[in-house]
């Protein structure tokens, strides 16, 4: 006969299996995928981001921070990195003095090409999944992601 225990104490053997097994796809994903991000650009990060800027032209480095999903330094680190390697140019925004941009030079056009292949890859490695796993696997992801993601800061209401 199962108790209220046993149940709570399987509940909880299966929530920690799950999160082993979460921590090691994160691990041996993230080695694959820096494998697999070879060329001038070497990181999924920063090929992220030269395709964010192939994709949409020159952003902001808060959009950059948000449409990557990335803090503001982040960004700021990898545009440093870029910028070093003369892949991407910081420049002053058309019509706001105070903003400044990024976009890319001449030289970061095969990212584009790195990040097409890298997704590539990445669709087949996920094509040995069937088409319902593949659609579970989204799922299961963006509620993860929905619970990990900050709640929005509450604004103080003043005191009357």
């Amino acid at each position: 006969m199962v108790t209220v225990d046993d149940d709570s104490s399987a509940e909880r053997d299966v929530a920690v299996a799950a999160a082993d097994a979460l921590a090691e796809l994160l691990a041996v994903f993230g080695q694959w995928a820096r494998r697999k991000a070879t060329g001038s650009c070497a990181s999924v990060p920063r090929l992220r981001l030269l395709y964010q800027l192939h994709c949409e032209g020159p952003q902001k480095m808060v959009d950059l921070a948000d449409e990557l999903g990335v803090t503001p330094r982040n960004v700021t680190a990898l545009v440093d990195g870029l910028e070093a390697e003369g892949l991407v140019r910081r420049v002053a925004h058309p019509t706001d003095r105070r903003v400044t941009m990024i976009e890319m030079t001449g030289l970061a056009d095969e990212a584009a090409e790195q990040f097409e292949a890298y997704q590539a890859s990445v669709a087949e490695l996920l094509a040995g999944l069937s088409q319902s796993d593949r659609r579970a696997l989204i799922r299961i992801s963006r509620r993860i992601v929905g619970r990990l993601e900050p709640a929005p800061i509450k604004q103080a209401q003043p005191d009357r």
